[in-house]
């Protein structure tokens, strides 16, 4: 990289490949002409005031212009702004490089900070012929008070003594996973680095795990105590994690978990986890149609688990796009079905609701299409309603009652756990109910 970054001078104890047993907090990709991912990491620069926030560049040469030698010339100006609009620190550089197929660099800056929240803006312009890619992510900065940010990479090596590399930490270079993806089964293997502060003294015990993004553990390794030196203000951790325990596309998370004083401290990092598609081919599966836009944003979330929903509520747009291609890799059948489900739910919309914002509709996307519908318009003292009966798959029933006559039917009982019943139900079903508002209580 040609340009500058910030070098603090530090006490630091560096632990290469520890062995330990056995905003956003998921990368961005750009948009327009030029693709290119971004990743942040923030670190405390102890003994200098000042918090450092790593912004790591990863992007192919593939996709750019090249003179009459094969060189390739872009730029990368990275501008960080406050809530309000001012600018709060500039970096810009030049790369110029020798232009290849399928190959792809790595860059790194450092921006000084102090705890607040900020607007990250990045433009990568091509020299030859103008054409630019940019990126805006939210970064909100808390000092870390005994836990680093996580830096994921996809390669580690050895540094030279006279080494003055920006991915260099302490005896090793970095090469970080900026887009935040790992392809099995090549890239199986995920670094990451983590730092700890004020621990001198003290013995720690560590353990790492891989989740789903939900939090399902899908592997941990034993929990080992690491005694940090008397006077280190920094201790420097490296490890790695084999991918291949992980059989689902989509997104997960790496989660470190330290115990200092009885206290119980994690950090974690989310990263995308996808296949080749001739992997994916010979192992049955079927390669995702790319993703562009969103078709349903919305009635996505109704599908999505707490933890799963607390994430992609907070993305941003081209973060939710990668989010939603992940989550369908290797079951386009299920996608498929899915998208048929959302846009047949609209049969459902009322004069006040779209389709699949009625009960409904909401059923209908989560459980399908029922195996049979008992309609009754008029039935006695019954208000109008429908119970619809799954057989095959849940043995499970929903019953909709229109009560106020209006053609919009509510949830008023489900069999299935969890989903909206109310013990007043049959009550519920008399035109009479319609009189006392919708103060009944629910199991």
């Amino acid at each position: 990289m040609l340009g500058k970054s910030i070098g603090f001078s530090r006490t630091v104890a560096f632990l290469a490949i520890c062995g330990i047993a056995g905003g956003s907090n998921l990368a961005s990709l750009s948009q327009g002409d030029i693709r290119f991912g971004i990743d942040t990491a923030l670190f405390d620069y102890t003994g200098t005031g000042s918090l450092g926030l790593e912004i790591y560049q990863q992007l192919y040469l593939e996709q750019f212009s090249m003179d009459q030698d094969s060189i390739a010339v872009f730029s990368t100006l990275i501008v960080l702004t406050s809530g309000n609009g001012d600018t709060v620190a500039v970096d810009q550089w030049n790369s110029e490089t020798i232009w290849a197929q399928n190959r792809s660099i790595v860059n790194c800056t450092v921006l000084s900070v102090t705890p607040g929240e900020y607007v990250l803006n990045v433009v990568v312009t091509d020299i030859g012929n103008g054409r630019e890619g940019q990126l805006s992510r939210s970064v909100e900065i808390e000092s870390p008070e005994i836990l680093s940010e996580i830096e994921l990479a996809k390669a580690v090596v050895p540094a030279q003594e006279e080494s003055h590399n920006p991915l260099r930490k302490g005896n090793l270079i970095l090469y970080p996973a900026a887009s935040g993806s790992f392809t099995l089964p090549g890239e199986h293997t995920l670094y990451y680095y983590i730092e700890i502060y004020d621990a001198g003294g003290c013995t720690l015990s560590m353990q790492s795990r891989l989740q789903t993004s939900a939090g399902e553990i899908i592997f941990a390794r034993p929990w080992v105590p690491l005694a940090v030196p008397d006077g280190a203000d920094v201790i420097s951790l490296v490890d790695s994690l084999d991918l291949r325990v992980i059989h689902n596309s989509g997104l997960h998370r790496v989660v470190l978990a330290t115990v200092i004083q009885g206290d119980t401290l994690e950090v974690e990092k989310l990263l995308m986890v996808g296949r080749e598609a001739e992997y994916i081919s010979e192992s049955g599966g079927e390669s995702p149609e790319e993703v562009i836009e969103l078709p349903y944003p919305e009635h996505f979330r109704l599908i999505l688990s707490n933890r799963e929903l607390d994430i992609y509520d907070n993305l941003d747009e081209d973060a939710a796009v990668r989010f939603y291609s992940a989550y369908w890799q290797g079951r386009t059948e299920q996608r498929q079905q899915f998208e048929t489900r959302c846009s047949e739910s609209e049969r459902y919309s009322g004069v006040l609701r779209d389709g699949w914002k009625t009960d409904r509709g909401r059923v209908y996307i989560i459980y399908g299409p029922p195996d049979e519908i008992e309609t009754a318009l008029l039935q006695g003292d019954l208000v109008p309603h429908e119970i619809w009966y799954y057989y095959e798959s849940m043995s499970e029933k929903f019953i909709f009652a229109d009560r106020r006559g209006i053609g919009e039917y509510e949830q008023v009982f489900s069999t299935i756990e969890g989903e909206l019943s109310y013990s007043n139900w049959e009550q519920m079903m008399s035109p009479v109910s319609s009189t006392t508002g919708d103060s009944s209580s629910q199991e």
